[in-house]
């Protein structure tokens, strides 16, 4: 029989190489997840914070001896000391920010109308041209979802003319849900803004001057959707709910990482 102080070591080292797996796995999984946007040309802030912290993960699991031996180096001096449980804490506290903020996007996300919308918002993004990228595609796929199921809905879209489009965002989502057999009086066009902020704050002046005060669905990704609920309570518009929008799962987690510092940014500026 294994003497326990044996049997302890051996459960102790089955369960560390365990850990060793998982996180080297989590560290490999994070480095391709948040590598293959870069392929398709998006680069932001959400590859780029989520490819940084897959790389430190996976230096910190394959040279863990060389860190372990430097932290005690650290711990050595008081101020050493002082920087670690800093540095732990904001580590902690950003992990439980990433934590709520999740939890709280995922409700946004699925949250259900306590009465029929009467309008959707629908919110602009990238124009090829004159053709919607695949994600401003898929948010037209979703407001029309619902114009179909409701024939008293109307649509606002809502997004101006950037760099290399030939048309504006608002034109391109008019002339796509018209040719998928909306009519046309049934869809208003907000063609000046450009962020989210003015997307709402414009589309709010056009639903006030055609008499819109029920609830509304806002058509996004679901990732943004509460960024963008937020935004619409403080310009002051109804009750908005999601029309959400489907997002390819090799981007969710840049675009995920991206929403979880515009919502500070949001909280912070407001916009």
């Amino acid at each position: 029989m294994m003497p326990k102080i044996v049997q302890s070591a051996a459960e102790a080292n089955g369960s560390h190489r365990i850990l060793t797996a998982v996180l080297l796995l989590l560290a490999a999984a994070g480095i391709i997840l948040f590598t293959i946007p870069f392929f398709v040309h998006i680069r932001n802030i959400g590859n780029l914070f989520g490819l940084a912290c897959s790389v430190l993960l996976l230096a910190g699991v394959l040279f863990r001896k060389q860190l372990g031996a430097l932290l005690g180096l650290i711990r050595e001096y008081r101020a050493g000391r002082i920087a670690l449980r800093i540095l732990g804490i904001l580590i902690l506290l950003g992990l439980l920010y990433c934590l709520v903020m999740s939890c709280i996007m995922l409700h946004a996300a699925h949250k259900k109308p306590d009465q029929q919308p009467q309008a959707v918002i629908v919110l602009g993004c990238k124009v090829r041209g004159t053709v919607p990228s695949r994600m401003l595609s898929r948010r037209i796929r979703a407001a029309y979802e619902k114009l179909s199921a409701d024939p008293a809905l109307v649509a606002v879209v809502s997004g101006g003319k950037g760099d290399n489009e030939d048309i504006s965002e608002a034109q391109c989502m008019y002339n796509e849900l018209t040719r998928l057999g909306i009519s046309a009086d049934r869809i208003i066009m907000e063609d000046q803004s450009t962020s989210t902020s003015e997307n709402l704050r414009f589309s709010k002046k056009l639903i006030d001057e055609n008499g819109i005060t029920g609830q509304l669905y806002i058509a996004t990704d679901g990732y943004h959707e509460l960024r963008a609920q937020f935004l619409a309570k403080k310009e002051g518009l109804p009750e908005c709910v999601p029309a959400a929008a489907y997002t390819s799962w090799y981007l969710l987690p840049t675009y995920w990482v991206r929403e979880w510092f515009g919502l500070a940014h949001a909280f912070v500026f407001g916009n």
